[in-house]
């Protein structure tokens, strides 16, 4: 198989081309969306800060559709259900690679008060709604235990791969949706 195809417009276009624009578009957009949430939207209210990770989340699924239906468009208005996972997966590793890194270097160079800031905002909003202060004080140890060592190594490449496998079966519901097979009698 060529690593170029033609498009509808007969020129020749890496096979990837499509993918690896919108992986790296999605990595930055979800670098950005990140940055403003957490200086921003989770010093003002922590459901905001939940809110916007949803949103977050919406978008970048959003994305994958539109980077599987450009790849169809480019194929001639038809992709097979392999071709469209295939580009919605090198979207997910290449954004969630970006985000990853990002991630990283955030919390660890750019932003170190994070976690705490995190863990303010989550003490405001147990007692704006008034819950047991055992129910305080047993989230924010399993906020501690899920925190701990997270920038080692190894954490990382988990929360990784368990990311890919999650955004996977997501990307892998967007190719259904997006998959159109040519009809028998083309």
């Amino acid at each position: 198989m060529s690593d170029t195809f033609q498009t509808q417009a007969t020129e020749p276009t890496a096979k990837h081309a499509i993918a690896i624009r919108y992986g790296l578009m999605v990595g930055f957009v979800t670098m950005f969306l990140t940055t403003v949430n957490f200086l921003y939207i989770l010093k003002w209210n922590y459901i905001g800060f939940l809110v916007t990770v949803f949103l977050m989340f919406a978008i970048t699924i959003i994305l994958y559709g539109v980077a599987a239906t450009r790849q169809r468009k480019a194929l001639g208005g038809y992709i097979s259900m392999k071709d469209a996972f295939q580009v919605v997966f090198i979207v997910i590793l290449i954004s969630l690679t970006i985000s990853t890194i990002y991630g990283l270097i955030y919390n660890k160079y750019i932003d170190p008060e994070f976690l705490n800031r995190m863990k303010e905002s989550m003490i405001n909003f147990f007692e704006k709604i008034k819950a047991p202060q055992d129910k305080i004080d047993e989230a924010m140890k399993k906020l501690d235990e899920s925190t701990a060592g997270s920038t080692k190594f190894s954490k990382i490449l988990y929360s990784f791969a368990q990311s890919i496998i999650i955004q996977s079966i997501f990307g892998f519901i967007v190719a259904l949706i997006v998959k159109k097979d040519r009809p028998a009698t083309q």
